[in-house]
């Protein structure tokens, strides 16, 4: 198990390729043993590298006096450079200082990130759906629904605008393409999430475990965040609590069958156990016997190093209609920084 850890840790480079705080933290847990074990008790199917970081800048957020280790955290205001040696020395004191904290964390959170820009994607793919609507929205590993508003933003897609202009939400997105950007998009009726743990966007100690969730660099996304979280917050969406496996064939049972289904889930394939990731895949495509269903996923490719050889590392952006296979639509950047039509 040590040995598989360290072996995850140590892909920290290419993993938090905009974080070099992230990148030089993954190095010191791939080195030392003590580190490691409190990495041992994620659950199964999360990602242990970003849940055991997140814990760490959780802790750092809530403290009453920064400790020391706050001065190489952005999001702290700190300005100390990761290369700075002093920074092994701190990091692994404040983790086994707070080890029982730490152990606690990694054991019940999970990882959901609440990228905002995500949201440009989901606009992509539901522009290749050819319906009208309404529609029925379901995220499946909704978090706290802040894709579920994804239409109360405002959204720029290289040179072009989408959604309100007077929305506090702002959203920039490259385009890499001379194609037009497609705005047509069904209209949007009910829509709901599913997820493991929903997160109370009204609870102060909810929003912070999002906040941790960002990488310390990643103050736009932060700020973003924060607009999204009120926003959605007083929007209240209906997120069911349970692992989709069981919950979504209970759902089949009351969702409209006389409108199209669309099942979006993002980095969310990632976090189920490799060995119900077919009972996952089942599971959504099951919602399509009742009714017409069509699934954006903005996930790694089952193809991952034939894809990154071709794109780089980040996500497939694919559309799946009931029946026929899967339509990759761009490769997206993992923060939704751009979006490269295919």
């Amino acid at each position: 198990m040590t040995v598989d850890l360290a072996r995850r840790f140590s892909y920290g480079e290419q993993e938090f390729a905009t974080s070099p705080l992230y990148q030089r933290l993954s190095g010191i847990v791939a080195a030392d043993d003590r580190l490691l074990a409190i990495a041992a008790h994620c659950r199964a199917g999360q990602q242990p590298t970003n849940l055991v970081f997140a814990a760490v800048h959780y802790l750092l957020l809530g403290a009453d006096d920064a400790p020391g280790l706050a001065g190489w955290y952005p999001s702290l205001g700190g300005t100390r450079t990761p290369d700075d040696p002093a920074l092994t020395g701190e990091f692994t004191d404040f983790c086994l200082a707070y080890r029982e904290e730490l152990t606690a964390l990694v054991a019940r959170r999970l990882v959901q990130t609440n990228v905002v820009k995500r949201s440009a994607a989901l606009r992509v793919g539901l522009a290749a759906i050819d319906e009208p609507g309404p529609v029925t929205l379901l995220e499946v590993g909704a978090s706290g629904g802040i894709h579920l508003a994804f239409d109360a933003y405002r959204c720029r897609i290289g040179d072009t605008d989408l959604g309100p202009a007077d929305s506090p939400v702002v959203i920039t997105t490259e385009w890499r393409s001379t194609r037009p950007v497609p705005t047509r998009i069904p209209l949007v009726g009910d829509r709901l999430g599913v997820d493991l743990n929903p997160i109370d966007l009204a609870d102060e100690t909810e929003r912070r475990w999002l906040r941790a969730l960002v990488w310390p660099e990643n103050l736009p996304q932060y700020g973003l965040l924060t607009a999204a979280t009120a926003v959605v917050a007083d929007r209240r969406p209906r997120i069911v609590a349970g692992d989709a496996v069981t919950v979504l064939p209970t759902l089949d049972a009351v969702l409209p069958t006389d409108r199209p289904l669309v099942v979006w889930h993002a980095a969310t394939r990632a976090h189920v156990p490799a060995e119900r990731r077919a009972a996952f895949d089942a599971a959504v495509q099951a919602l399509g016997r009742r009714r017409p269903l069509y699934t954006v996923s903005l996930e790694t490719p089952e193809d991952a190093a034939d894809w990154h050889a071709r794109h780089g590392l980040c996500y497939a952006l694919e559309l799946r209609a009931s029946g026929a296979p899967a339509r990759r639509i761009a490769a997206v950047d993992g923060h939704a920084n751009w979006i490269e039509p295919l």
